[in-house]
């Protein structure tokens, strides 16, 4: 049964769910009903753990449908990056993507899939605390809208599949309108809002009323920008991170400037007081192929063999064994940005250089270290939605309704805590939005938040981003959004190419 349901997978939603039995390690729906699976509160509480679990899988392995643990959706793209001493870098990177070099979406609908048949099944179960079931459905609503979300930032126009398929009988489904994507988005989230028991966290690795409040204000800056909704999204993001900072979200703001960093980004402090939704990494941890689970910072750091001969060689965020990659190094433009001010910590906390006599031989990220135990391993967190971040976005939709002052306030808490001046320019709309941007870029480089910034102030006007990604020079009108894979095309006749490429 198990082998029928992984080819009834691959026929699901365009192929999208290729392999779904598998990737939870979970049976066949007719197997788990017949078994007594969908029974208790137990049940439901462990397939939530699952799908968790999903969010953060298939680093390192894009063919089964990479979700969130890399950078090729959210920063590569970017002009972040540059190559690094072992790469190879992406498609994405250098701006070539095609039908058939492109991301599949297979994790994205493995994902929808699964919150999709929790949805359905838990109706049907008791639980002894109805705040229980409702926190079940609220976090399975979140984890929903926020993949989506990531899908129509990604490929824009996405088929919208909310129920379960459970037998033979497949609809396939053309690719939804964005204003339709969105609605759905934002329903989700209202019912989230609604069914959380809680105003505050209960785990900061789980979906909470702040986690979905914290959506929400992207969606909105999204739509606001991207879709033309204007001012009316702009208030609703101020409203929901101010309902954030009522539950007790703050920064960490000591008198060290440094360490104040060190303790925001350390696997040692991971759900601190900043932190409002993180995807959660430990020591060792195994996934259903047996591989070991680490973040996407093994792509932004190095291999020691690599740099062997540092003077620094302690200092340096390397692995011993071949799991740190290099693919990618900082920019140049990034590193010019970061050292604009000289007392800004974060030029030390994002790049370091690996240096042998006083030469550099190898420079690489910083920012997530990971933890040595008998080696270096990256157990760090996925920061999905931290305080600063959140902060800066408030900035961004003050200026974006022409409040330059009120922006210029939310901004300087962000400088301040990092050492660098109080903001002094130009009281403008358009200087206020460009100095925010440029800030999110010091204050989250490498959070997977770059691209979709640069999309999202590129359609509000503040830049053009052909002219601000070096790999876009001289390409004007190059999609932004990605091309859809060839696997898809040919398995769903009712998709079509996304526009810009060819099919």
């Amino acid at each position: 049964m198990k082998t029928y349901y992984k080819l009834f997978c691959m026929l699901m939603l365009t192929g999208a769910l290729t392999g779904c039995a598998d990737k939870l390690d979970l049976v066949p729906v007719s197997d788990i009903t017949s078994s007594g699976f969908w029974n208790t509160e137990d049940d439901c509480k462990a397939y939530l753990t699952g799908i968790y679990d999903q969010l953060r899988d298939n680093y390192g392995h894009d063919d089964d449908g990479t979700t969130y643990n890399t950078t090729l959706y959210f920063e590569d793209r970017s002009d972040s990056f540059q190559p690094g001493d072992i790469g190879p870098v992406t498609e994405a990177w250098s701006q070539s993507l095609t039908a058939s070099n492109a991301p599949d979406w297979n994790g994205w609908y493995n994902l929808i899939y699964h919150c999709n048949l929790l949805l359905t099944e838990i109706e049907g179960i008791s639980f002894r605390e109805e705040a229980e079931k409702n926190q079940i459905k609220a976090e399975a609503h979140f984890l929903r809208a926020f993949a989506y979300f990531s899908l129509a930032r990604i490929w824009g126009e996405v088929p919208l599949e909310l129920e379960p398929i459970l037998g033979p009988d497949v609809e396939l489904k053309a690719r939804a309108p964005l204003e339709e994507v969105f609605g759905q988005i934002n329903q989700d989230i209202e019912q989230s809002l609604g069914l959380f028991p809680e105003s505050g966290f209960s785990d900061k690795n789980r979906g909470s009323r702040p986690a979905a409040l914290a959506l929400k204000a992207d969606v909105k800056m999204w739509t606001g920008k991207v879709l033309g909704g204007g001012s009316a999204d702009f208030e609703a993001a101020i409203q929901a991170i101010d309902e954030i900072a009522a539950a007790g979200a703050t920064l960490l703001d000591g008198p060290d400037k440094l360490a104040n960093y060190r303790d925001l980004l350390s696997s040692g402090n991971k759900k601190n007081e900043e932190i409002v939704f993180s995807i959660f990494f430990d020591y060792q941890e195994t996934n259903y192929r047996g591989d070991l689970y680490q973040m996407y910072a093994t792509t932004l750091a190095s291999w020691g063999i690599n740099v062997q001969g540092a003077d620094n060689y302690d200092e340096l965020p390397v692995t011993e064994a071949n799991r740190a990659r290099a693919v990618y190094a900082p920019s140049e433009k990034l590193r010019n940005m970061l050292e604009e001010y000289p007392a800004d910590v974060r030029d030390e906390i994002v790049i370091i250089d690996a240096i042998d006599g006083g030469d550099t031989i190898l420079t690489c990220f910083n920012k997530f270290r990971g933890s040595v135990y008998d080696d270096r391993y990256f157990d760090d967190d996925i920061i999905v939605y931290r305080w600063g971040g959140l902060l800066l976005l408030k900035a961004e939709a003050l200026a974006a309704l022409n409040r330059p002052a009120e922006a210029v306030t939310e901004l300087n808490k962000i400088r301040s805590r990092a050492g660098a001046p109080a903001y002094s320019g130009a009281m403008t709309k358009a200087a206020v939005e460009k100095a925010v941007l440029d800030e999110r870029w010091r204050e989250l480089v490498a959070e997977l938040k770059r691209w979709p910034d640069l999309v999202r102030f590129h359609h509000g006007g503040t830049i053009n981003i052909y002219e601000e990604v070096p790999n876009l020079n001289g390409k004007s009108g190059y999609p932004l959004y990605f091309p859809v894979h060839q696997s898809v095309l040919d398995n769903n006749e009712l998709i079509t190419q996304t526009d810009g490429y060819i099919d």
